[in-house]
């Protein structure tokens, strides 16, 4: 069997906070859901963090990448 590193959930909010600031990405949050759902407001969409989260483990947590995920959920509206 494999032993696979967990990151803790602070640390995955930490971790995509990073590196979305590294790149300049706007972005407010982490806030947590009335559900205890972990949203981030990323160039004005809604994201959990686990959406993020998945994004960064496949280096793709950038512009280009949030943009595909935007699409992907059917995001056509985004926070005003």
């Amino acid at each position: 069997m494999v032993k696979t590193r967990r990151v803790s959930a602070q640390g995955s909010a930490d971790a995509v906070m990073k590196s979305l600031r590294i790149q300049g990405i706007s972005f407010e949050g982490p806030f947590c859901t009335p559900g205890k759902r972990v949203v981030f407001v990323v160039e004005n969409y809604f994201f959990l963090e686990s959406e993020l989260v998945e994004l960064l483990a496949e280096t793709k947590l950038d512009r280009d990448g949030i943009q595909e995920l935007a699409k992907r959920l059917g995001a056509a509206n985004p926070r005003q």
